[in-house]
């Protein structure tokens, strides 16, 4: 794996991406489900069960039909992004490799903000009244009292599945191959492996792929670098929640 250039320069590529897409995504999945519990947690807000079923129905249908939905409303020539939305554009949302990560990120928040929406509206109605009331009294604007109490609150409860998301996003195969395939291709190797390939999927193409990358043993090689990886960060992220639990 580090030694073959034709597997090396591309593996640190695709571990780096990895790495992005894995927090990119677990980034943007938790600030819009905040928000939204935010939003729909207000107190006077009339139909919240309406909103709240609605908000939640994209982590409801499955996340291969979705990707397969989404690899077609962002097709070039027929989509309904490019043809609907943007009057006829001709975008190339999946063939640009800069716009076909954009895409990923996006349609994996899509997938996964329902989630984050669910855990934050549990954990914002869980929270003590008393200590928002004591923080008004203090003279306490809405966004200190976020900032400042709600949020460090908030992460004592949501941190270790902020987490246990990060490792779901790094090894998250099904939104990757049903919307890219890993596409587009890298140009300077001939492995079928591409510029939205994360290391996951590039272990399935290197044991089950054409392009000379039909390898059983490097991709179980690979599979156990996933694992070490995954450890560590695991590891030292739930060392570093354990500060959290003096706010209790």
């Amino acid at each position: 794996a580090f030694t073959n250039e034709q597997i090396r320069d591309p593996l640190i590529a695709v571990t780096i991406w990895t790495f992005v897409f894995a927090g990119v995504s677990t980034f943007l999945c938790f600030a819009l489900g905040l928000f939204l519990a935010i939003v729909l947690n207000h107190p006077t807000l009339r139909g919240k069960k309406i909103y709240r079923i609605l908000v939640i129905l994209p982590y409801a249908f499955p996340a291969y039909l979705t990707g397969l939905v989404w690899a077609g409303m962002l097709n070039q020539e027929f989509g309904f992004i490019n043809d609907v939305l943007l009057g006829g554009a001709s975008i190339p949302w999946l063939a640009d490799p800069m716009l076909a990560r954009v895409s990923v990120l996006i349609v994996n928040m899509w997938l996964g903000y329902g989630y984050m929406f669910l855990v934050c509206t549990g954990a914002l109605q869980s929270l003590p009244e008393d200590i928002e009331e004591a923080a008004k009294v203090d003279g306490a604007g809405a966004w200190r009292i976020f900032r400042s109490v709600k949020l460090p609150l908030l992460f004592v409860s949501v941190a270790p599945l902020l987490i246990a998301t990060f490792a779901y996003n790094f090894n998250n195969f099904g939104v990757i191959y049903m919307l890219t395939r890993g596409n587009p291709r890298f140009p300077d190797t001939t492995l079928d492996i591409g510029a939205t390939d994360i290391m996951i999927t590039m272990v399935y193409k290197v044991a089950f792929g054409g392009g000379g990358g039909r390898d059983l043993g490097l991709a179980s090689a690979l599979s156990i670098l996933i694992f070490i990886i995954v450890t560590i960060v695991a590891i030292v992220s739930f060392r570093q929640t354990k500060a959290l639990e003096d706010l209790n």
